[in-house]
């Protein structure tokens, strides 16, 4: 993959993150102002609702007065029937006859009311206006005597016509009203009654406070933990108003939690938004993730490749001498330099053999269901065993090692062959990534369930990096020139698939500049 389409890869994925999350913010942000919309239409209507309510609440207590008054006087000083209206209708089937009368009746009472200012009694006069109704019933018979007809039955009502009353009475009784303050006219708990009451009727469950004003000042008319200072949006309606539309008194209310309600509401919408956000957020993350492994990869690869090339083109250049110093007429003469040729050849052949033979295995120990032939075997021996592989390379650099065998138990079922190779690579590591005349120290330890190995050197060391990446496939520290020591990645991988096929853990610790100590764990065979 290109750099510049990477880079451009990359880019446009945060812009498609980038605007989801911005996408997602603006539909929750609408969300709650459209929420808030509709709290402040119903707590408008509810304000509505409570303002009328109270003005009726009161004009009924003062008719209600007024009727009870009238009903103690006892009876009217003066009758007059002001408006009558008959009407008449027959059954023939039935043989009854029927005349229904309505009518209105207006009552004069006068009431002496003591004037103390004055010592006077002062006579004043109360109407009242009540309507009736008449239902009579006659058979269709006459009474022969009195030739009339025979009454069957009579229904009479009367009763207050309630909306002339207000009609004619609300004025007065409004302006008699505004003469008294208003703690005399309402309560704190009338009013809080009847806001609890709409605000349950449109679902606004969230506390409020509010408290009645005039011209500004505060009434005692307020809810206990009412403030003038209570931050956010405040609800305002006048109440009492006269028949001009105007009022000396507002009922404000407000919500000190209104915008923990309106989140609230919508934090069910707003968490799973949020989930799903953080979901793409994490699958952007990992794809990238995967890109830069699968082009880091493709480095190692290519690196691979590019070591292998140098590893088999060695062995190749010498044998392709050989072959030429052979054909030579002189050379050919020469039994003991033919031999030695020949050796050159053998030897660089089996080089490119162990290579190639180090590859096909990891291939194959790659495969899931590869299974290894294991047996019975001393992990003492096997150590001792690899330590005779590198024998010659310990002879040639002067390589100082140093055993502890303290395992009393080094029974292991393990595979022969591989383990050797196990130990072979790691202290070939260790010799090769050391300075002069290295010294490597080999330790081996039980317990009643596993035995250990520790193998430790003062080479090189390695970082944290390198620490993390040791045990790919293909890697290798990408230092200096990576030809000076060879190798070709393998190694490291191959050793920690053959510790785990046997069960076994490996861990390293390393410091830069200091040396690093390999530990391998395997189960005892008992």
């Amino acid at each position: 993959m290109k750099k510049s389409y990477f880079f451009f890869l990359v880019c446009f994925m945060i812009l498609c993150v980038t605007g989801i999350i911005l996408v997602q913010w603006y539909f929750i942000n609408t969300t709650i102002q459209n929420r808030d919309q509709e709290f402040s239409l119903a707590v408008k209507q509810s304000l509505n609702s409570v303002a009328s309510d109270v003005q009726e609440n009161e004009l009924r207590h003062y008719i209600q007065t007024f009727e009870k008054l009238k009903d103690s006087i006892g009876k009217p000083d003066s009758v007059q029937l002001r408006n009558f209206f008959l009407f008449y209708d027959s059954d023939d089937e039935s043989n009854l006859s029927s005349l229904f009368t309505f009518g209105l009746v207006e009552e004069k009472f006068n009431i002496a009311i003591p004037n103390e200012e004055i010592g006077e009694i002062e006579v004043s006069n109360v109407n009242d206006i009540k309507g009736f109704e008449t239902t009579r019933i006659f058979k269709q018979a006459f009474d022969r005597e009195n030739q009339r007809k025979i009454s069957s039955a009579t229904f009479q009502k009367m009763e207050r016509i309630s909306a002339i009353d207000q009609a004619t009475y609300s004025s007065i009784f409004s302006k008699m009203a505004n003469s008294f303050p208003i703690h005399k006219r309402i309560n704190s708990f009338e009013i809080a009654s009847l806001l609890q009451r709409e605000f349950n009727s449109r679902n606004i469950q969230t506390e409020f406070e509010f408290g009645v004003f005039s011209n500004g000042l505060a009434t005692k008319i307020i809810s206990k933990n009412y403030e003038g200072s209570l931050s956010g949006q405040k609800y305002s309606i006048p109440i009492f108003v006269d028949e001009q539309g105007s009022s000396l008194y507002n009922l404000v209310v407000t919500f000190p939690k209104k915008e923990k309600y309106l989140i609230s509401s919508v934090i069910g919408v707003a968490s799973l938004s949020f989930i799903l956000t953080i979901l793409i957020i994490l699958l952007c993350a990992i794809s990238l993730f995967q890109i830069l492994k699968q082009k880091k990869i493709s480095e190692i690869k290519s690196d691979f490749i590019n070591n292998m090339s140098h590893e088999f083109k060695t062995p190749i250049a010498t044998i392709n001498l050989a072959i030429d110093a052979i054909e030579s007429q002189l050379e050919i003469k020469n039994s003991k330099k033919k031999h030695q040729y020949l050796k050159i050849m053998r030897e660089e052949n089996r080089r490119m053999h162990d290579q190639v033979e180090t590859i096909l295995t990891i291939s194959q120990l790659d495969k899931s269901n590869t299974l290894i032939d294991k047996t019975d075997i001393d992990l003492h021996k096997i150590i001792k065993d690899s330590l005779g592989h590198i024998a010659l390379l310990v002879q040639n650099k002067s390589v100082e090692i140093k055993t502890s065998f303290k395992s009393k138990k080094t029974n292991i079922f393990g595979n022969r062959n591989h383990l050797v190779n196990v130990f072979t690579n790691i202290l070939d590591n260790a010799i090769k990534y050391s300075k002069e005349n290295p010294i490597i120290k080999i330790e081996t330890l039980n317990d009643d369930k596993s035995t250990y190995v520790e193998i430790e050197d003062k080479g090189i060391g390695m970082n944290d990096n390198t620490l993390k990446m040791i045990f790919e496939k293909f890697f290798r520290e990408q230092n200096g020139d990576v030809h000076n020591i060879k190798g070709h990645g393998l190694g490291l991988a191959y050793v920690k698939k053959i510790v785990s096929l046997h069960n076994g853990k490996i861990s390293v610790e390393s410091i830069e500049g200091q040396g690093t100590k390999f530990k391998i764990q395997f189960p005892l065979f008992i």
